[in-house]
């Protein structure tokens, strides 16, 4: 398992790819839709509304990035 914090070579090369694949636009889309995703699990299925809140937060911090590439 990974150290949280570590980012690997391997790692940085498959998230370059996609963004070259697709936009960064795109790219941060999605991790706004994980955040909520995993929000609401941790909510629904963990009964974890403080971390919750976390991802949710994070969810709008990303959602406030204007990213035209």
């Amino acid at each position: 398992m990974q150290e949280v914090g570590v980012m690997k070579n391997d790692d940085m090369d498959v998230l370059e790819t996609l963004v070259d694949k697709l936009t960064l636009a795109a790219i941060l889309e999605m991790i706004e839709r994980i955040c909520h995703k995993k929000a609401d699990n941790l909510r629904n299925k963990w009964k974890d509304e403080i971390t919750a809140k976390y991802w949710e937060k994070a969810a709008r911090q990303i959602e406030n990035i204007n990213v035209d590439i």
